[in-house]
């Protein structure tokens, strides 16, 4: 078994099983702690701000207690409702408590290759979520064919509508960056 730590969700791998589990991070503690450190709460509108920002950000309550439930449960109903070959299936989730996926073992493309690619292909598309595209260790190969293995966000899931059966049909791995030049 192995473990894998991110932001939101920690994951922890078994392949001998070919699957991967994801579980949400609930930051509990980081959320009380930001929301009383806050020297400016005088003023309504910091308040507000805080309470308010979106889910995908780890610097208000709602991102930093239900990120990763949110991320788990986007990931499992967009992989179900367009079954993108992009995507690394999501078999089950339990409401975002869990989520089980396919294992695939993160390629080793380099991180320059790997993004200069994308993002021609994609015709810049990319820079929407660069957090998720610009890392080889989200992408493995299946069959010869990239797979996506964390697209949890909604800004990642617009970037694959568009472009991601081009992805899939046209990305190189032998693509090196400086003779594309």
């Amino acid at each position: 078994m192995q473990t894998r730590r991110g932001g939101s969700r920690i994951v922890f791998i078994f392949p001998v099983f070919g699957i991967a589990i994801k579980f949400p991070i609930i930051h509990f503690f980081e959320a009380i702690r930001q929301f009383f450190l806050r020297k400016r709460w005088r003023k309504w509108k910091y308040i507000k701000r805080y309470f308010s920002r979106p889910m995908e950000s780890n610097f208000g309550f709602r991102g930093l207690l239900f990120g990763g439930l949110s991320s788990n449960w986007n990931e499992f109903c967009f992989y179900w409702k367009t079954k993108n070959s992009l995507l690394q299936p999501t078999y089950i989730s339990f409401f975002g408590f869990f989520n089980i996926q396919r294992h695939g073992k993160a390629c080793q493309l380099q991180h320059i290759d790997l993004w200069c690619q994308l993002n021609e292909l994609t015709n810049e598309k990319v820079y929407d979520d660069s957090h998720h595209f610009a890392n080889p260790h989200n992408f493995c190969f299946h069959d010869n064919k990239l797979q996506m293995l964390d697209y949890g966000s909604r800004r990642c899931q617009n970037v694959i509508m568009q472009y991601g059966k081009k992805i899939v049909e046209l990305f190189n791995p032998e693509y090196y960056w400086k003779n594309e030049k």
